[in-house]
């Protein structure tokens, strides 16, 4: 199993690190291989030459589009295969792809005008598209949200997605904070881990299928269920509106690390090939802190 650490190139996260040597001595103090890297475009080119060597990106996270399924096809395709060709490029293992829809408004409401159904064949299409009649090298990992799509709460549907996906190299990308938000009375990171496991036994016979998995948590249920008992206004000015679903995504999804020790357990019983300690941070000093408190509970000590 290769562990890695996420990374996006915005100048934000780069500018952590003053050299690419300083990035490597980084993540390998927590026994990681390399980066799970996000493309964004280019801020500083300069910056990304510094800090970034090819051989360090492990997996490439693709930029991903909440609410796709109206847009125009061809430029979906043209968003979407930029980070393919990157990760070709750059030689990358696997690429991270999200297979799921939500607008704004459902974001905020939990209203939501799709099945999980509507929401995979639509996206077993695009991706036959952008997969067919090319020569990518890397797993094409499918990665679960808790809105329509992917959620890991039917594996009939999983099996769906698996089963009309041609590309050869698929597998699943199991983001086990984004399957805890799908159970809103979770409480303790116990109660997470054994709710994990009881997913685990209904996909028992697609777990070969699971090839990374995305290790976060953020117990937000309460914050949710609030929310929905006092929904504020969704904004009409785009800017506003972007900000507002943005800090309230975020609220949800917080990114942190698991610190039980179960859940060295969880991640036995999966056996991924590909292990990413993914998380939120506001500076160089609190990613360290993260990756300190999770690769110990994998029964990793740094130094």
């Amino acid at each position: 199993m290769k562990t890695m650490i996420n990374l996006t190139t915005s100048a934000g996260d780069l500018s952590r690190f003053s050299s690419a040597k300083d990035l490597r001595d980084f993540y390998q103090r927590f026994g990681c291989a390399g980066l799970e890297l996000m493309p964004l475009p280019a801020e500083d080119v300069q910056l990304e030459k510094q800090i970034l060597s090819p051989d360090m990106i492990v997996g490439v996270h693709t930029n991903s589009l909440g609410d796709w399924m109206y847009k125009d096809r061809p430029w979906l395709l043209e968003h979407f295969r930029r980070d393919l060709v990157y990760a070709q490029q750059v030689q990358a293992e696997y690429v991270v792809f999200h297979v799921s829809q939500v607008t704004d408004k459902e974001a905020f409401t939990y209203q939501m005008q799709h099945r999980d159904e509507e929401v995979i064949w639509e996206a077993c299409h695009l991706i036959n598209q952008l997969l067919e009649e090319q020569s990518y090298s890397f797993y094409f990992l499918l990665e679960n949200l808790w809105w329509p799509g992917l959620t890991f709460l039917d594996p009939a549907m999983t099996k769906l997605l698996l089963e009309n996906i041609h590309y050869e190299k698929k597998g699943l990308m199991l983001d086990t904070g984004h399957f805890l938000h799908t159970h809103r009375k979770l409480k303790n990171q116990q109660e997470a881990i054994s709710c994990l496991h009881a997913m685990l036994d209904t996909h028992q016979e697609l777990l070969p299928f699971i090839k990374g998995v995305h290790l976060q948590q953020s117990l937000t249920g309460s914050y949710v269920n609030h929310w929905l008992e006092n929904p504020p206004v969704l904004e009409s000015d785009p800017e506003k509106r972007f900000c507002q679903v943005f800090t309230h995504i975020f609220a949800i999804d917080r990114h942190e690390p698991f610190t039980d020790p179960g859940v060295r357990d969880l991640i036995a019983r999966i056996q991924p090939l590909y292990l990413t300690y993914e998380y939120i941070t506001r500076d160089r000093e609190e990613h360290a802190r993260y990756l300190r408190a999770g690769s110990q509970a994998l029964g990793y000590f740094p130094l």
